[in-house]
């Protein structure tokens, strides 16, 4: 198998080799598939017909591949279609190595429908609990507003004599109201705009949020809720979801003391895991109410009223803490005496790194180390920065795009640059070459995701000491870094 087709094969999407002409000389299974193993396409128009036809901006689309093909340069360009059901087209060029006059290997990048599914349900599932949340959270609201129509009122028509003081004290309070409302409202705009989409979720300040939100119908039934969570421990799970989850948990509890009684929240640190359980003294279930609680549709509160039931609840809990958390849910329940219902959560990356001990196991500093990070990634470039500050008390400098590297590379010397793939919209060759016109002497440890640029295209250049893929862990990280401090040197100003 020569390198041609062996390059062809690795391919999971779509590709054929194409010249500078615009002749396709070979394709791979897929795109054969794709196009129909009795037509496969003999020139680049003929491909871009098969699968970019009708897309926005055509013409300036099928100019720029054909303007990379012909040049022997590398591209990766994106086009949406008209239609929201039909499929947006990506395409990526890469050069053999022989530079121009040698064929481009062409794929096709086909956005996956279900990744678009799955975007769509995660809207869903967050509009529908911003609607629980704006439910629960009106009695908590109609009493900050009773509040600051109640002191407005009293500063507005002080008694007779009343000082400064008095009304300074009035004032105070409408103030503490208002920025309750305002961490009200904060809560449902972060979930309105996805800000809960983080993969990492801080578990006492989600149960105190849960808590707050559920305080009116608390309140009104005699109902107390206490929470015993430690303040640093974090659960890799997205915030909406927990939140998501303990709502509906705690709501059971609720409705199932009915009146009076009481609600704990506790989490620890249990075997490497988040233990996370929602205890109630209420009167409990037997054991065939226990077989069937997680069945859709199954409930035990039927009726019209706010007290029935749609028994899809539990079966959505264990959907987003199995299914997605990758964790566990159990209920255990005595009959008359009460239920606790059981999560167990896998530990986000940096809490467990703050908390089993790994730290033991990793990498030592480098010698003077810094790093220039560049990682379009937010929830990465936080990792990488609380990793080295924790690990090694190390400060790197992280940016999100190309132009921001360059401004901290000619302002300062770096032991070695960590880069996304991805963060140039030429490549990784280009983005490596801008790194070195500067900095020759910094190594490069390259991240990239299977299907990156840098997956794909990943250019023979010196200066790259190693390639990270992600996901990639805490002391890969390190071990990387520290591997590629010791390959290179620091080039001054």
């Amino acid at each position: 198998m020569d390198e041609r087709t062996a390059l062809l094969a690795l391919c999971t999407e779509p590709a054929a080799l194409v010249e500078p002409s615009g002749a396709v000389v070979a394709t791979n299974e897929r795109l054969q598939v794709e196009a129909g193993r009795d037509r496969p396409p003999a020139t680049l128009d003929a491909l871009l017909d098969r699968f970019a036809a009708g897309v926005l901006r055509g013409d300036e689309f099928r100019a720029a591949v054909a303007a990379a093909v012909r040049k022997g340069t590398s591209l990766r360009r994106y086009a949406a279609a008209p239609d929201p059901d039909a499929d947006d087209v990506e395409i990526l060029v890469v050069p053999e190595r022989g530079g121009p006059g040698t064929a481009s290997l062409v794929v096709v990048r086909l956005p996956n429908r279900h990744v678009r599914d799955e975007v769509l349900r995660q809207r869903h599932d967050r509009l529908s609990l911003l609607g629980q949340m704006m439910a629960e959270s009106a009695h908590e609201l109609n009493n900050v507003l009773t509040t600051v129509i109640g002191w407005s009122h009293l500063s507005a028509h002080p008694r007779s004599g009343a000082d400064v003081g008095q009304l300074a004290t009035h004032a105070r309070h409408i103030e503490a109201a208002a920025l309750k409302a305002q961490r009200i409202v904060a809560d449902l705009m972060g979930v309105a705009r996805g800000q809960g989409e983080s993969p990492v979720a801080n578990v006492a300040a989600t149960s105190r949020e849960v808590a707050r939100m559920m305080a009116g119908e608390c309140e009104r039934r005699a109902i107390e809720v206490s929470i015993d969570v430690p303040d640093e421990l974090e659960a890799k799970i997205r915030r909406y979801r927990l939140t998501q989850v303990l709502l509906n948990l705690v709501r059971n509890a609720v409705q199932a003391l009915r009146q009076g009684g009481h609600v704990r929240l506790t989490g620890r640190l249990e075997d490497g895991w988040v233990a996370l359980r929602v205890a109630d003294d209420g009167p409990g279930m037997d054991a065939a109410t226990q077989a069937r609680v997680f069945e859709p549709f199954f409930t035990t509160r039927r009726g019209d009223g706010e007290e029935s039931g749609t028994g899809l609840g539990l079966p959505l809990c264990r959907k987003i803490v199995e299914g997605e958390a990758g964790g566990s849910i159990r209920i255990t329940s005595t009959h008359g005496e009460g239920t606790t219902v059981e999560l167990r959560l896998p530990l986000s990356p940096l809490a467990e790194l703050r908390q089993t001990g790994i730290r033991d196991r990793l990498p030592r500093v480098p010698d003077g180390f810094s790093l220039l990070a560049v990682e379009r990634d937010p929830d990465v470039g936080r990792l990488i920065v609380e990793s080295l500050k924790q690990c090694w008390n190390v400060a790197p400098v992280v940016v999100s795009g190309m132009e921001s590297a360059i401004a901290a590379l000619h302002a300062r010397a770096f032991s070695v640059c960590l880069l996304d793939g991805d963060a140039d919209p030429d490549g990784p060759a280009a983005a490596i070459d801008r790194v070195a016109a500067l900095r020759a002497g910094v190594p490069v440890v390259l991240t990239s995701t299977g299907d990156s640029w840098a997956g794909v295209a990943a250019p023979p250049r010196p200066q790259i000491a190693s390639e990270l893929r992600k996901p990639f862990s805490v002391p890969e990280l390190l071990a990387a870094l520290a591997a590629a401090a010791g390959k290179g040197s620091q080039v001054g100003p």
